[in-house]
């Protein structure tokens, strides 16, 4: 059975390039670009992985993580990215939770990296 993942990102091109790649890896894939309807995503869809951006437009990706994380139905794994470089960022992603933390690139496959880790 597939593993499905959940990309939460704002940046439509970023959001198809890295939902074809995962697809290609063997991976089910479902998109949101905002924290609202990720965590109904989350909620309806059961996810095995969340690949979660820092900055979204109606709440910042800490604050949805300590959510998810806080929710005792949710098992998903969550992977933070980022393209700030601030090393604040990965400690703040570790204290709320989050099972990963990576920064964008373009090529993706720190991220593909990830999600085959958190989900080994």
């Amino acid at each position: 059975m597939k593993k499905k993942v959940l990309i939460i990102d704002d940046e439509p091109f970023l959001l198809k390039t890295l939902k074809d790649r995962l697809i290609i890896e063997g991976f089910e894939v479902i998109t949101a670009s905002d924290g609202e309807s990720g965590l109904a995503l989350i909620r309806s869809e059961k996810p095995d992985c969340v690949i979660l951006d820092l900055m979204l437009p109606d709440v910042s990706g800490h604050q949805l993580c300590r959510l998810i994380k806080t929710d005792l139905t949710i098992t998903a794994k969550i992977i933070m990215v980022t393209s700030k470089i601030d090393p604040a960022d990965r400690e703040i992603s570790q204290q709320v939770g989050a099972d990963a933390f990576t920064i964008k690139t373009t090529d993706h496959q720190a991220i593909i990296s990830r999600v085959k880790e958190v989900l080994s």
